[in-house]
């Protein structure tokens, strides 16, 4: 009886992990709320047999999500939740119409590792860019829906920078 009631209690610190911090993936999960990954994986596959929770496959992680959530914000959410991908976001947000070399230098990125990133981003749809010559300059799609889940999530991210960027934005 002792073993249900401590499952019955990780699904629950499971789900509200989750439903707060949406996009995230299994090894933070497990790190953050100190489950093993065995019995974690088991109280995930079960919250998604119930339909509570559900996750996604991107590139080589697996995130996780509250069924509440619409897909388009699950597509930013688990972006949002990496560092360098919303280090970026936040970059340009500050900065519209920032070109390659800028983007590069703001952030000490590799131009190499900086342009797949964009790629990602531009593949998501969460970022476009527009030729002005040789130069590209990016702009974020979306940049309300992008704020508000910044807003809404700020808790999960523990950053600084999103701190900052939401004080100058919501100025």
């Amino acid at each position: 009886m002792k073993q249900e009631a401590t499952t019955i209690e990780n699904r629950r610190r499971i789900y509200d992990y989750v439903r707060n911090n949406p996009g995230t993936h299994l090894r933070k999960l497990s790190r953050d709320l100190g489950i093993d990954l065995g019995a974690l994986r088991h109280n995930l596959d079960h919250l998604e047999r119930m339909g509570v929770l559900v996750s996604r496959r991107e590139q080589n992680l697996r995130t996780y999500f509250s069924t509440e959530m619409g897909s388009e914000e699950k597509r930013v959410c688990s972006l949002l939740q990496q560092k360098r991908f919303r280090d970026l976001i936040l970059a340009i947000v500050l900065r519209p119409g920032s070109n390659h070399g800028e983007l590069a230098d703001s952030l000490d990125l590799r131009p190499s590792t900086l342009s797949k990133y964009l790629a990602v981003l531009e593949d998501r749809g969460v970022v476009r860019h527009e030729r002005e010559g040789r130069e590209r300059h990016f702009f974020v799609t979306d940049e309300e829906r992008i704020m508000r889940l910044l807003l809404t999530y700020e808790r999960s991210f523990w950053d600084a920078f999103v701190d900052n960027v939401l004080e100058i934005y919501f100025q």
